[in-house]
């Protein structure tokens, strides 16, 4: 018998009992339950019990930052991460079927090249001037002759973007079943992640592999008050439709106890439940009366002064820059306000959202390149040889690239440790080290037309942004877009999705902001207003400990003139001031 782990002691009874069950789960985890703190110590408890098994414990989860924050609490928990894979469903595609198998698919045998977002986006601008289309707030892909295009476009480019990505997988999937039998051989677990984010491709992959080894354990942990991204297709199954999709049984079980929100907090965000859950505070401070605090009245032109007097308040009555967040429903929203904050609280660290001279993308070799030579060669080291396995992954399989096997992700590291700077310029020192990279593998990549085809472009990209943002380019401020940053956070209800705080302070709930116009014109959609705003407002209230401000400021006005109005289910609810 295997003896308990003793980090297993952190866990309550409820969550060790699911750690080390061997059961398949669909969980509803309340906000502030412990639900990451779980699937780590699940990941850490499956591989410290078969430490000398190869399959593979994966954890699907919905952003980077949420896997990237389970691969540094098990690197704290000095876990062993060489059979532990965590990342989105995009990535896991990527890795597990589209790299190893894209011989057996029309469309990817020949060679392909991943395209983020913008790209797909540019491509949609151009063939809609041409075809005269104005598309303007839809989705250009929903028109039939856009689509067309653009997807004959990607085959004649050799092209795939995020999409395509699920698409592809599943059809190789279903045509070339060999292939999930592969997969399922050298999976022990899946741990799917806010599961009611996840969209019907995502579920139809993963089922695809289970039904090939139903030994496979699952793991569903999640939400549906907190289903704040079906506007983009997640669909949130019941644990009947999971049990059908999947052809294994599941056992459904609660996490309704929060470690993090006062009472008083849980009785507020419970209005804006969808389902009801019977959440109640196990908080330390669970009786701590904190704020709660509704402003309608004050202007736009005092929004940030507000914030500026409370932040200095909450501040002052010791509350750490990293236990307070400033939160807004929309990015356009952010940018302003961050920058006000920044000006007139010049002594206050702000983890804000920042143009950098690397656009976050990471599927691309260069900018992981970029990642792991600006950042401390000591730190997260279990996390950076995953990452220089990626970097390895997408030049051998993407790119065709013929490495000598004997070099791996640590030659790749000891390559990456030997390039110190000898320049200023941050932009120089990157393309000589690529260069050297490249070298220690062998290879000139002068003489590697598409990947010099890519490295050039991304070289372009990140000389544009410093020019257009006046950015700088010194060796010192590369090495900053990659560091870890600390303060008051500034960003979207969406960006904050999983995270805590002592004091939320939240502006810009207004009607057409929260929920979007397209819950209140569009025909199709007003039937979800409810729902959506709701969701909202729950995800955003419950992010708070023990104080909530709430900013329907005055003053934002549409394009006819018609000023924006207060968030109907919020002004409907009864508030305590203070």
């Amino acid at each position: 018998m295997v003896e308990q782990p003793t980090f297993l002691e952190h866990l309550n009874d409820k969550q060790r009992e699911i750690c080390m069950s061997d059961c398949n789960y669909v969980l509803t985890a309340c906000p502030g339950s412990g639900k990451t703190r779980l699937l780590t110590y699940r990941l850490a408890y499956l591989q410290e019990k078969y430490k000398y098994s190869r399959k593979y414990n994966i954890a699907i989860t919905y952003t980077n930052r949420a896997a990237d924050e389970i691969y540094r609490r098990l690197d704290d928990m000095a876990i062993d991460l060489s059979s532990v894979w965590s990342g989105t469903i995009h990535q896991f595609c990527m890795s597990f079927i589209i790299r190893p198998y894209a011989m057996y698919s029309d469309n990817l045998k020949n060679g392909y090249k991943v395209i983020d977002e913008y790209i797909s986006r540019a491509y949609c601008k151009e063939i809609a001037e041409e075809l005269s289309i104005d598309y303007g707030y839809d989705n250009p892909l929903e028109y039939p002759e856009i689509k067309e295009k653009y997807q004959n476009r990607l085959i004649e480019r050799k092209e795939i973007d995020f999409d395509s990505i699920l698409t592809l997988s599943l059809k190789l999937l279903k045509e070339k079943p060999f292939i999930a039998e592969n997969i399922s051989a050298v999976v022990r677990s899946f741990h799917i992640d806010e599961f009611q984010d996840t969209n019907e491709l995502q579920y139809k992959i993963l089922s695809e592999i289970v039904h090939y080894n139903n030994k496979i354990n699952v793991v569903f942990v999640g939400d549906t008050n907190q289903a704040i991204f079906g506007g983009i297709g997640a669909v949130a199954k019941n644990t009947q439709e999971i049990k059908e999709l999947f052809g294994v049984d599941f056992k459904e079980d609660t996490l309704s106890g929060c470690y993090r929100s006062t009472q008083r907090i849980v009785d507020f965000y419970t209005n804006f439940e969808i389902d009801k859950t019977g959440v109640y505070s196990l908080s330390k401070n669970k009786n701590t009366f904190g704020v709660i605090n509704y402003d309608t009245s004050i202007g736009i032109s005092e929004l940030t002064i507000r914030i500026k007097n409370i932040i200095e308040k909450e501040l002052a009555n010791g509350i750490s820059e990293n236990e307070i967040c400033v939160v807004a429903p929309q990015w356009y929203q952010i940018f302003s306000v961050a920058k006000n904050l920044r000006e007139s609280l010049p002594t206050v660290s702000f983890d804000a959202p920042e143009i950098s001279a690397f656009k976050y993308d990471p599927m691309n070799p260069f900018y992981l390149l970029a990642k792991l030579l600006f950042t401390k060669s000591g730190k997260y080291v279990r996390s950076r040889k995953k990452t220089a396995t990626e970097v390895l992954s997408i030049l051998k399989y993407d790119f065709q690239l013929c490495i000598d096997g004997s070099f791996d992700n640590y030659s790749l590291l000891n390559a990456i440790n030997r390039c110190s700077p000898t320049i200023e310029n941050g932009m120089l020192f990157y393309k000589d080290a690529v260069q050297e990279i490249f070298l220690a593998m062998g290879l000139k990549i002068e003489e590697e037309t598409s990947l010099m085809v890519l490295f050039e472009s991304f070289v372009e990209k990140c000389n544009e942004r410093i020019e257009k943002y006046k950015l700088s380019s010194s060796y010192e401020a590369f090495f900053a877009c990659f560091a870890e940053k600390h303060g008051i956070v500034v960003n979207t209800i969406h960006g904050v999705k999983g995270e805590e705080y002592k004091t939320v302070i939240a502006f810009g709930l207004l009607n057409g902001i929260l929920p979007h116009w397209d819950y209140i014109t569009k025909p199709e959609k007003k039937s979800l207003r409810y729902n959506e705003t709701q969701k909202l407002l729950y995800v955003l209230s419950s992010r708070a400990k023990e104080n909530l401000y709430l900013f329907s400021e005055k003053g934002h006005f549409t394009k006819k003139g018609n000023e924006y109005t207060p968030t109907d289910e919020l002004r409907s609810v009864s508030f305590d001031y203070n």
